[in-house]
């Protein structure tokens, strides 16, 4: 896998360690690697080794495996790819299916087993509810996962969601806290004791006479966070079965993940996709 340097740095050690974030024991790989196999690490075509240094402009190359994804393939599903190189993968991900499997070794029903068959290495680096659809970022290299799981935690990652109500809301921010639901232990609600969630009503379209289009971000992150916020203000999403009075009558729930926007973990590349599945969410 090649690596465009794009700074300077003393050591490629430093580079994989500090900029990719590659753990001490995927470092520790690499180097035994490197002792039996000069090949392993090169800067501009050339063997190099960890302490090697780097400039702007170099291009690093590191040769080896350093895991594999264990799960099932199933190619039963076709999942769009909405952006791919050779570092990740976004993809929509359609109503009704979980994100990754429990049970690696049971389960071959999510959307990475109906994707695996075409990678060696392929990681979420974020889930959605099995009721929600839309974009899940994927890491296609161990080299890229922890870097992408550092800008995740560190909110530099925007994902935008979309969700259909039967009633307007004004444009806000949400902060209410979130925690487990005291009479039905399979729902979440607001509660004082809960953990700080805050939700971004961005804006709120009307479509026809009895829906509209309300655009949410997230400041933070929390089991059932946009739903539990919505409902908790009166508009609950259409086709919501646990937090909604008539879930039931829908099919499906009317909420999606329907952009990201982000710089590029190697390149920092501005980044934006759009979901496919937009158009079919509003059907």
């Amino acid at each position: 896998m090649k690596f465009n340097i794009t700074q300077t740095f003393p050591t490629v050690e430093s580079y994989l360690s500090q900029f990719l974030k590659v753990s001490k024991k995927n470092i520790h790989t690499i180097r035994m690697n490197n002792h039996h196999n000069k090949e392993s690490i090169k800067i501009n075509s050339n063997e190099a080794e960890l302490n090697s240094p780097l400039k702007v402009g170099d291009i690093l190359e590191v040769n080896i495996d350093l895991a594999t994804s264990k799960y099932k393939e199933n190619s039963t599903v076709s999942i769009t790819k909405e952006f791919e190189d050779e570092y990740l993968l976004v993809v929509s991900k359609p109503f009704g299916i979980k994100t990754h499997p429990n049970d690696i070794e049971l389960e071959d029903d999510t959307l990475v087993n109906y994707l695996i068959s075409n990678y060696n290495y392929l990681e979420p680096i974020h889930r959605l509810d099995i009721d929600t659809c839309g974009l899940v970022i994927l890491a296609k290299t161990p080299l890229i996962k922890a870097k992408l799981d550092q800008m995740l935690e560190q909110r530099q990652i925007k994902r935008y969601y979309s969700a259909l109500i039967k009633n307007n809301i004004k444009p806000q921010t949400i902060n209410s806290n979130i925690g487990r639901d005291s009479k039905e232990k399979n729902k979440m609600a607001v509660t004082k004791n809960g953990k700080n969630a805050i939700t971004n009503i961005l804006s709120c379209e009307k479509i026809d006479q009895n829906r509209f289009l309300v655009t949410v971000s997230l400041e933070t992150g929390r089991t059932h966070q946009i739903r539990v916020h919505l409902a908790s203000n009166g508009v609950a999403i259409i086709g919501d079965k646990l937090y909604s009075k008539d879930g039931y009558k829908y099919d499906k729930m009317y909420l999606g993940a329907l952009k990201v926007e982000f710089s590029h973990p190697v390149t920092g590349h501005s980044i934006a996709v759009k979901s496919s599945l937009e158009k079919k969410f509003l059907l």
